[in-house]
């Protein structure tokens, strides 16, 4: 659980509940929450995969880095329909959108410029290897984890560094350490863009970081995942996609940050236009790619 830790399956269903109501409310689509009472992945994956033919899409939600990218692998492997961990991709998506319109805010383009991302977990490695494969001109990264390291290394277009070094070189900064504080204002290059994601306490306040001279700031509050998976998954289940590939991802993203007001980093999470929109981009990226069943997108969503 964000800013909780492991306090129980049971604990979730709160969450669960919620997302399935955001499915429902701004696309349409009819959605289960299943707690699964187990730390070992082998027993969840099993579970998962059995229970797999009731279901269009299986979303993924709060799974702990390292064991969620195994996880994810093993069931787009074995399950053949959508699968997402939303921690890992959803985040990612909505943040890459919000690093599309900073850039554009301060007349950049996001090809030309480096982004500096502090943590490595579900949600940071997501983040990083998104801002790579979505043609970001450089991409740093650091986390004390070791291993979160060698996995980023892992990926051709992300260097390893240091904090300092981020804060120093980075146009636009995403941190998803879970750490609050963890960057002081005087860390902050004027004219960064700054989204300090850990929720419920952000690395730094916006406020704080604007006030220090970055450009734009941001929390999780508004850099919210719930911008992403309920257009990305009706988009994948109305394509008969089956999987949700680098494409439709790209696609959602760019969908988001068209929708962007001039003086927003992301769109209202509550237009459900916005929901549609990603929808609709999804389905296109889907048949482009292959991935999906249909020869052509629908008139309508």
């Amino acid at each position: 659980m964000l800013g909780l830790g492991d306090i129980g399956p049971v604990a979730a269903m709160p969450v669960m509940e919620g997302k399935a109501v955001f499915y429902r409310q701004f696309v349409g689509i009819s959605a289960m929450p299943i707690l699964i009472e187990t730390k070992d992945p082998d027993q969840f994956v099993d579970t998962v995969v059995r229970i797999s033919p009731t279901f269009g899409g299986i979303h993924l939600e709060d799974i702990s880095a390292p064991g969620c990218f195994d996880i994810e692998r093993r069931l787009i492997e074995a399950v053949p329909k959508p699968v997402m961990h939303d921690d890992v991709h959803g985040t990612a998506v909505v943040t890459l959108a919000a690093a599309m319109t900073a850039c554009r805010q301060v007349g950049i383009e996001l090809s030309a410029a480096t982004v500096g991302q502090i943590g490595l977990g579900a949600a940071g490695y997501g983040i990083a290897a998104l801002m790579a494969d979505g043609g970001v001109r450089r991409v740093l990264a650091s986390d004390p984890s070791e291993a979160a390291c060698r996995r980023a290394s892992s990926h051709h277009r992300i260097e390893i560094v240091d904090v300092e070094t981020i804060m120093r070189e980075a146009d636009v900064v995403v941190a998803t350490t879970g750490k609050p504080g963890l960057i002081e204002p005087a860390m902050v290059r004027p004219g960064q863009v700054i989204l300090a994601l850990s929720n419920p306490d952000p690395e730094i306040e916006p406020e704080q970081a604007k006030a220090a001279g970055a450009a734009f700031a941001a929390d999780g509050r508004s850099v919210n995942n719930v911008l992403g998976y309920p257009g990305i998954f009706r988009g994948a289940l109305l394509a008969g996609a089956r999987e949700i590939n680098l494409e439709m991802k790209l696609a959602a993203a760019q969908a988001i940050a068209e929708l962007s007001e001039a003086a927003e980093l992301v769109p209202d999470v509550l237009d459900p236009h916005v929901h549609g929109h990603v929808a609709e981009a999804v389905l296109e990226a889907a048949i482009r790619s292959g991935v999906g069943h249909l020869e052509r997108a629908p008139s309508g969503l």
